[in-house]
C-alpha cells in the first residue's frame, strides 16, 4: 500500500500557493500598465527570471494598409506573418502554448519551423484576447543549470501569464488610441488639455516653476502647395521625432493642431525653457528634406510662458500667453522665439 509523505505534499502546495501567487502578482502589475515598452519588459523579465528562458522575443501586432501583421526580426531579414499567413491561421486551430516541434512536419510552416528552430526557440504562445492575437511570444529554450526542457506546470503558468499580458497590451493600445495623435505619434489635443489642468494644479499645491511654449511651422503651407501633403505629413512626423528627441521624458510633447505643436515643461523656469526652446530652434532648422532632386528646410516659430504663482492662471488663460508671445514671434519674421513675460514688461514699462 502506497503511503503519502505529508512534509513533501505540503511542500508541494506550499509551492504551488507560491507559483499563483507571484502569476497574480504579475497580471496585476501588467494589468497596472498602460505602456506597451514597460509590458514588453515586464513579460521578458519574467519569462528570463521565473521560467528562465534563455531568449525572450515578443512580437507585437503592426497595422498596414488597415491589416495586422506581426514581423518576426532575424539577422538578415524579417519573417512577416499577415492575416493569411499559415501560422496564424494554425493559431486559429491552436490556442494554446505550441513546442516548434509541432511545426517540423507541417510543409506550409516548414520555413517557419526552420527560422525558429535555428534561433533554439522551443515555444510559441499565441497571446489571445476576445478571439484575436495581440502579440506572439517565443521563448528560447531554457537555461542549462535550469533543465533541458519546460516542464507541464511551466508551460501552464506561461500561458496564464500570455493571457494576463494579451489583455494589457489590448489596453495599452486603446489607451494610445485615446491619447496619441496617430499621425505624429505625439499626445493628442485632448491628453494635453487635461494634462496642463493636472500640471497648473501641481504646480500651485507645491509651489514648483511650470513653463509652456507653443511651435508653429513657418511658410508650412508652402510644403503642402509645392510638394503635396503626403510630403507635407512626412515634414511633421521628422518634426515630432524632433521633438521627443529634444525633450525630457517627463515633458509632454502634443500636436496641438495642423503643424502647431506645444509641450509643457514641469518644473522649468523661464530661463531654461528659453535654453530649451533655442534647442528645438535650432533642431528644426538643421532638419534637411528631399524630394526627388529637390532639397528644402523649415523654421519654426515659438511662443514660451511660464506660471506665476501670484496670478490665478486656468489652463485656457496659460495657452492663451503662449499663442500671444508665438503669434508676435510669426509678426516679428518668424524663427524666433518670444517670451510672454518680455511683452507685458515692455506694456508696463
Amino acid at each position: 500500500m502506497e503511503t503519502l509523505d505529508f512534509d513533501e505534499t505540503a511542500d508541494e502546495f506550499r509551492r504551488q500557493i507560491f507559483d499563483l501567487t507571484t502569476m497574480l502578482d504579475i497580471g496585476k502589475t501588467l494589468s497596472a500598465s498602460l505602456s506597451l515598452s514597460d509590458i514588453s519588459d515586464i513579460i521578458k523579465l519574467t519569462c528570463s527570471g521565473h521560467f528562465h528562458a534563455s531568449d525572450v522575443n515578443l512580437i507585437l501586432p503592426v497595422e498596414n494598409a488597415g491589416q495586422t501583421f506581426f514581423n518576426y526580426p532575424t539577422e538578415k531579414d524579417e519573417m512577416m506573418f499577415g492575416p493569411n499567413h499559415p501560422l496564424m491561421q494554425f493559431f486559429k486551430d491552436n490556442q494554446r502554448v505550441i513546442h516548434v516541434s509541432e511545426l517540423e512536419e507541417m510543409t506550409a510552416l516548414k520555413d517557419v519551423f526552420k527560422r525558429l528552430h535555428n534561433d533554439a526557440i522551443e515555444l510559441i504562445v499565441p497571446m489571445r484576447s476576445k478571439f484575436q492575437i495581440n502579440g506572439i511570444l517565443c521563448l528560447a529554450g531554457k537555461e542549462k543549470t535550469f533543465g533541458e526542457h519546460y516542464t507541464q506546470e511551466e508551460i501552464r503558468y506561461i500561458d496564464i501569464i500570455a493571457s494576463f499580458a494579451s489583455v494589457a497590451i489590448e489596453n495599452a493600445r486603446l489607451y494610445e488610441m485615446a491619447t496619441l495623435d496617430r499621425k505624429t505619434g505625439l499626445y493628442n489635443h485632448g491628453f494635453f488639455q487635461n494634462r496642463l489642468a493636472e500640471e497648473i494644479e501641481r504646480a500651485e499645491r507645491y509651489k514648483t516653476d511650470l513653463s509652456l511654449m507653443m511651435l508653429d511651422l513657418d511658410h508650412f503651407k508652402r510644403v503642402n502647395d509645392s510638394y503635396g501633403h503626403i510630403i507635407g505629413d512626412n515634414v511633421l512626423i521628422e518634426i515630432a521625432h524632433t521633438l521627443k528627441k529634444q525633450v525630457r521624458t517627463f515633458d509632454i510633447p502634443a500636436r496641438f493642431g495642423g503643424e502647431e505643436f506645444t509641450i509643457i515643461l514641469p518644473e522649468t523656469d523661464p530661463k531654461s525653457a528659453l535654453i530649451v526652446a533655442e534647442r528645438l530652434r535650432k533642431a528644426v532648422a538643421q532638419l534637411s528634406f528631399k524630394v526627388q532632386n529637390k532639397t528644402f528646410s523649415i523654421t519654426t516659430s515659438i511662443g514660451v510662458t511660464s506660471f506665476v504663482h501670484s496670478t490665478s492662471l486656468t489652463d485656457d488663460l496659460f495657452i492663451e500667453q503662449a499663442d500671444r508671445a508665438l503669434y508676435l514671434a510669426k509678426a516679428k519674421g518668424r524663427n524666433r522665439i518670444i517670451l510672454f513675460e518680455e511683452i507685458t514688461e515692455k506694456v508696463q514699462a
